[in-house]
This record gives C-alpha cells, sequence and structure tokens, in this order.
C-alpha cells in the first residue's frame, strides 16, 4: 500500500485528508504530520482576544479528525525533506512517502526587522490570542489605580499592518474595552485609550475591493480607532515605533505592539525547492508540483505555494488552499491510474471582514454587502465553515451569552511578587505594566497553571 503524507493540520492539510477518506486504509496509508495536535481555526482568533468566543470552541482534536477520516495522525515537527529517497526527517523520526503534499501553513514575517521581532507581538497562534486578552485585562486593571494623565501611554495598542487580520484584531479590541470601561472600569473613560493601525498602503484592507475598503476606513475611524496609512516602520524599541510617512520620519509612543504586517512560508521548505520566492514560497505549476520537482510525487499547497494567476501570485488565504487540496488529492489518483494531471483552476468567491460588532464588509461571489446584514453573513458564513457540529454548537452558545450577559474579564493569569509588573507571554515577550519601575529583567515564568511569577532571587 502506498504512503500519502500530509505536511500540516490547516484547512489545506484537513482538506486533502477530508478528501482521502474513501480511499485511506484501502489503496493509501495516508498519515498527518503537524506540530500541534490541534487545527486553529484563524478567522475567529480576534474574537478570542475579546472575549467573545472560548479558545476551545475553534481548536479542532487532529486525532479525531484524522480517525475519523481512516487515516494516522503523527504529531512531529518537519525539519527538512529528502526528495531523493522520499523521506521527511522530524525532530522525532523520519518518515517515508510515495506522494507528498505540503500544507504547513505560515508563521509571522518581520521583513528582516529584528527591532519589530524583539518587541512586537506576534499573532498567530491560539496562545498568542489568550496572552494578548490577558495582557489587556492587566492593562486595564493597572489603568484603574493609575493617575489620568499616564493612562492613555499605557492603554495604547498599535497594530502594523492594516489587512483583514490587523483590522479585524482593532475592532475587537476597541469592542471590548469599551464595553469593559462601561460595565466594570467605570474610573476609566474612553478617551484614557487608543488604538492605532499602522498601514503600508493608501488605505486599509488594501487587497479588497476599493470602494469597500475606503467604506471601511472610514468606518473605522468613526469607531475611534487612528489609521496611519502610507506609513513604512523603520524600526521598534520599547513603546516607541518609528515610521516613514512621505519621506518624513515620525515616531508614535505607545505600549502595546502586535505585528500582523504579513507572512512567510516554513524554512523546511528550502530543501523541497530552489524555486522560491522571498517570503518563501515554493513556485508551483499550474498542476501544483514544483517548478523544479515536477516528477517527484509532491505537491504544494496554500501558504506553502507560489501560484500565480492572471499574471499575479495568489495571497496565502483559506480558501485557496482549500481549492488546491482538493486538485491536489485528484492529481495523486491520476498518477496511479495513468491519467494526466489535471491543472489548478482558482475560483474566488470573495471576502468577509468583522468590522467588530455589527458592522462587516462581505463580497460573495462579486455581491457586496456592509452594515448590519454583512455582520450576519459573516456569522452564518464561518460558523458553517467550522464544521464540526460541537464546535458549532459552542460557538453559537457563546455568542449568546456574550449577547445576554457581556463577555467577562476574569485575569486568570496572574503576577505576583513582581517589583516592575513585568508580564511574560507564551511566545516569550515581555511587555510592562510599570515602566519606570520595572528591572527590564525578562526573568519571568509562567507555569502549567497560567500563574506568572518573577524570576528575580531578592
Amino acid at each position: 500500500m502506498k504512503k500519502i503524507l500530509v505536511l500540516g493540520g490547516g484547512f489545506g492539510g484537513l482538506t486533502a485528508i477530508t478528501k482521502l477518506k474513501r480511499y485511506a486504509g484501502k489503496l493509501f496509508d495516508v498519515t498527518l504530520i503537524d506540530k500541534n495536535n490541534y487545527s486553529l481555526f484563524t478567522p475567529m482568533l480576534p474574537e478570542v482576544v475579546s472575549g467573545n468566543v472560548t479558545p476551545d470552541n475553534i481548536v479542532f482534536p487532529l486525532r479525531e479528525i484524522t480517525k475519523k477520516n481512516n487515516s494516522n495522525f503523527i504529531r512531529d515537527t518537519v525539519l527538512y525533506v529528502d526528495r531523493e529517497n522520499k523521506l521527511v526527517k522530524c525532530e522525532k523520526g523520519e518518515y517515508h512517502y510515495d506522494y507528498l503534499i505540503i500544507a504547513t501553513g505560515s508563521t509571522t514575517n518581520f521583513r528582516g526587522n529584528k527591532t519589530a521581532e524583539e518587541h512586537c507581538f506576534e499573532y498567530k497562534s491560539i496562545s498568542d490570542g489568550i496572552a494578548l486578552k490577558y495582557f489587556l485585562i492587566e492593562l486595564l486593571e493597572a489603568a484603574v489605580s493609575t493617575p489620568k494623565e499616564e493612562r492613555r501611554r499605557i492603554l495604547s495598542f498599535s497594530i502594523i499592518g492594516g489587512g483583514i487580520t490587523g483590522v479585524e484584531l482593532a475592532c475587537e479590541l476597541v469592542d471590548f474595552i469599551k464595553l469593559k470601561i462601561k460595565k466594570d472600569y467605570s474610573s476609566i473613560s474612553y478617551d484614557d485609550f487608543e488604538v492605532t493601525i499602522f498601514e503600508y498602503a493608501k488605505n486599509i484592507l488594501p487587497a479588497i475591493d476599493e470602494s469597500q475598503s475606503i467604506k471601511a476606513q472610514q468606518y473605522v475611524e468613526e469607531k475611534g480607532i487612528k489609521i496611519i496609512n502610507n506609513a513604512s516602520v523603520d524600526r521598534v524599541s520599547d513603546g516607541v515605533i518609528y515610521y516613514n510617512q512621505n519621506g518624513e520620519v515620525k515616531e508614535h509612543l505607545t505600549n502595546i505592539i502586535v505585528w500582523t504586517a504579513g507572512v512567510k512560508a516554513q524554512d523546511f521548505l528550502k530543501s523541497v525547492s530552489n524555486e522560491r520566492l522571498p517570503d518563501g514560497r515554493i513556485k508551483v505549476n499550474k498542476n501544483l508540483t514544483p517548478v523544479d520537482a515536477q516528477n517527484d510525487g509532491i505537491f504544494v499547497i496554500g501558504d506553502s505555494s507560489a501560484y500565480e494567476y492572471k499574471g499575479k501570485v495568489l495571497p496565502p488565504v483559506a480558501p485557496l488552499a482549500m481549492q488546491q487540496a482538493t486538485i491536489a488529492v485528484k492529481n495523486i489518483l491520476n498518477l496511479e491510474n495513468g491519467f494526466p494531471l489535471q491543472d489548478f483552476k482558482y475560483i474566488h468567491f470573495g471576502y468577509l471582514v468583522s468590522l467588530g460588532k455589527n458592522n462587516s464588509v462581505v463580497n460573495l461571489f462579486g455581491l457586496k454587502f456592509r452594515g448590519a446584514f454583512a455582520y450576519i453573513l459573516w456569522k452564518l458564513v464561518y460558523i458553517y465553515k467550522i464544521g464540526m457540529l460541537r464546535k458549532q454548537l459552542g460557538v453559537f452558545f457563546d455568542w449568546v451569552m456574550v449577547t445576554l450577559f457581556g463577555n467577562e474579564a476574569s485575569l486568570i493569569m496572574n503576577v505576583e511578587g513582581c517589583p516592575g509588573g513585568v508580564l511574560k507571554s507564551i511566545n516569550g515577550y515581555t511587555i510592562k505594566v510599570n515602566v519606570e519601575n520595572c528591572k527590564r529583567c525578562s526573568h519571568c515564568v509562567i507555569d502549567v497553571t497560567g500563574k506568572i511569577t518573577c524570576g528575580i532571587k531578592r
């Protein structure tokens, strides 16, 4: 029985596993490899930050999914691919394949900006979302006992990157903060906090239709979010963003900085192909094989592939990965049956962008909507796309509870004994609640219960 390895348990990888279900265990031995034992439904990550959705309801157990699809699961981290011997080498072992589907998703791309890498939050994983939520609550707690003239610096949030990810996060942050101030932190006023988006293009959401991008920017600004367009971030220091706008170097004082200005492919793809874009994506033929490895039984999809359509490389988005996964599976079957490989034809279904409570911009098959109706469409489409009934019900009841009772701001992670209120997230990033007194030691530790303690020996 021939072996098919699927690398990555995201949208593309799970679609491939589903399409292979009827052949798995009969024609093929199918195995999914991922460094995590869960898959994250990334479109709803901003709602984890705002507390609208509980984290468990947007992660899916890969072992359960693969078992239902007659496949195997291995939790391991891919190091490189040995094309000559048809081996995938990982941290814990090496695995043989006859056919390989690469769907490993992406990582944060700081574009060589080392200062941003040091001082900015990443925003890709479920742990990033949870940590950001806790920091947000911690800062609200700190602001209560802070003199009013100092609060704006503490409650200043900056998001570098005004694409869909950055805009949705900014809108959820504002909705959450406004609700919490009204309900639980009445001593803080709306004027005490600031959310700023930095975007390189002339408008936020540059990848969507320009008319909707302009309308979205107007609404986001009316929401109280500051937008700095035509801005290129040069460097980031502790609480300061230095950026270039129309040839003029400026600086912006802030506290929390989140980087959403792009992604890059996984490093191990260097071992698969020499034909890659600067962001690491592998250049593929129309049949999704690497341009320099088209006879090796390898198919590259999703965030790992650079597929050209109408003269432009398509952006790394979930609908693309899912469509490509279907063709990759068909082409494996074509190879088995001696048929020619099928070319991939991209179908653009549109886009959905949440602008926070009761507002979205949506394009479905060319039909454009915005406002409350678009917001309902956003919810309906994504709750359908979740696919797993118990998770769909979980998200639905999360929304019902938030609508009826509001979201909570319980601080489960807490700081004990730290002289400056230093917090340390799961990804190792540190922020300073009390900048003046902080020893900048980066010695805080987080235990298995989520409690954070100071690591200074006193």
